[in-house]
């Protein structure tokens, strides 16, 4: 048993739960840096994949909310000073670009896939300004855009957190990335077919 937190499940006996502190920060810095190389703008994506990423950095926040409803907690305290180090609140946007489709019969395309709130984590970013900074992102071009709040909830955000865990990336972090789970009981509005030049100027009016 090592001097870890129980930043992951509530049991003792959870695997993560038993590394110490540093290996628990080292696997979260690994485990946030891989996942960081998922495009931020996505259509389609490996469920099965997104899994693993969910079971680190999506219970970090699901421990998290949880740790709230029972303040007396006898590891509160600590627990709530190493989330410090991540936590988000406030307005998140997520970009959704079309997803190739590859039919039985015929040469695979490209559509907008239906939004899926599949509950586990996804990239976001703190700024509505996409027309900037952000790779495989245009301005001129057409996506879903989603508007969020992570509302009593927290997201990760990337950049603090990196700081913390001497990971930052300079060359993303322009992206002012976010990350938090796909849920519609967050989602402030969707926008289809909108370019991000199109919902900066939307957002700058305040609609």
């Amino acid at each position: 048993m090592g001097d870890g937190l129980f930043l992951f499940d509530s049991k003792i006996n959870h695997p993560l739960n038993q590394l110490s502190l540093e290996n628990q920060k080292y696997m979260i810095a690994v485990t946030m840096k891989q996942f960081r190389e998922i495009p931020l703008c996505g259509g389609g994506y490996d469920e099965e994949g997104l899994r693993f990423y969910d079971g680190v950095l999506g219970n970090l926040i699901r421990e998290r909310d949880s740790l709230l409803k029972f303040p007396t907690y006898n590891l509160h305290d600590e627990s709530a000073e190493f989330s410090s180090h991540w936590e988000y609140h406030g307005d998140i946007y997520r970009v959704l670009d079309k997803a190739y489709v590859y039919p039985k019969n015929g040469e695979p395309y490209k559509r907008m896939p239906a939004i899926k709130w599949h509950g586990m984590i996804a990239s976001w970013s703190s700024s509505y300004d996409f027309t900037t900074g952000f790779n495989h992102i245009y301005s001129d071009v057409k996506y879903t855009i989603i508007h969020a709040n992570t509302g009593s909830s927290a997201g990760i955000d990337v950049n603090k957190f990196s700081e913390y865990l001497r990971c930052y990336n300079q060359h993303t972090a322009c992206e002012n990335e976010v990350i938090f789970p796909m849920k519609k009981e967050f989602v402030v509005n969707v926008y289809k077919k909108i370019t991000p030049t199109e919902f900066k100027e939307l957002m700058e009016r305040g609609e």
